[in-house]
């Protein structure tokens, strides 16, 4: 089993948002990431891994990690709308749990959100406003955010505090989180009907260019999930520090 907020690849997409959020027009970057994340879930180990990653920047469309997107407006615009297509993995593989129980809960499948923002840039940061959902049909649930980020960029380095608030259906956290009736009496963990519920996320991410050509990025996040969610019966913990760390060439 894997944890399903910041499983590697996850980590990895946010990563490589931060990694090219700075990135000049038309600019290309390929590199390698790695990440850990600790697991929420009950008996299950952290997750590191190293996997490659491939950017594009350009004045609408943009790629980065798993995340591709389309501004209306010009990158660095006052105002913008961004629509988003975003590979989802957080899973459930109850084969990876050394937990009994938990190995006898249903498999829970990667998916595919897609998204809208409203974002606002202004002299103390930016604000963004977030909505989506499901597109490809593995639970229909959705989700909003709200962040604010300050990028601080100097003369070959740069870092970004950020702090926001994630808020998902009931339909994603009992996808994440849920335990159906059929699997408590399978399993004799107790039902769980999860609500619409969130959790709140601090942290920062960084570059810095070591030539025109090398630059290394990395990225910290504390996330707490919000005391529905941690009642859950397959969570054993609601607190996580996810660390990520790259290199990439950028042409």
């Amino acid at each position: 089993m894997r944890y399903p907020i910041f499983k590697a690849a996850w980590a990895v997409s946010a990563l490589a948002a931060s990694s090219f959020a700075h990135a000049e027009m038309n600019q290309w970057s390929v590199g390698v990431a790695a990440a850990y994340s600790p697991a929420v879930y009950k008996d299950t180990s952290s997750n590191r891994t190293v996997i490659p990653v491939i950017g594009y920047e350009g004045e609408h469309l943009f790629l980065r990690g798993f995340t591709a997107g389309y501004r209306l407006m010009p990158m660095g615009s006052e105002q913008n709308i961004v629509f988003r297509l975003a590979y989802d993995p957080r899973t459930l593989k109850p084969e990876d749990s050394d937990d009994p129980q938990i190995r006898l809960l249903d498999k829970r499948k990667s998916t595919v959100l897609g998204g809208v923002s409203y974002q606002l840039r202004t002299l103390v940061g930016m604000w963004e406003a977030s909505v989506g959902a499901d597109v490809a049909g593995r639970h229909n649930g959705m989700y909003g955010e709200i962040a604010w980020r300050l990028p601080l960029r100097f003369s070959n380095w740069g870092i970004t505090p950020a702090i926001g608030y994630s808020y998902n259906s009931d339909k994603l956290n009992n996808h994440l989180y849920g335990v159906s009736a059929s699997e408590s009496a399978r399993s004799g963990l107790q039902e769980y009907d999860a609500g619409w519920d969130g959790q709140y996320f601090i942290g920062a991410s960084a570059y810095w260019s070591i030539t025109r050509s090398v630059r290394v990025n990395g990225g910290i996040r504390y996330s707490n999930l919000d005391s529905d969610l941690s009642d859950s019966p397959v969570v054993g913990r609601d607190t996580s520090v996810m660390g990520t760390l790259g290199i990439a060439y950028v042409f």
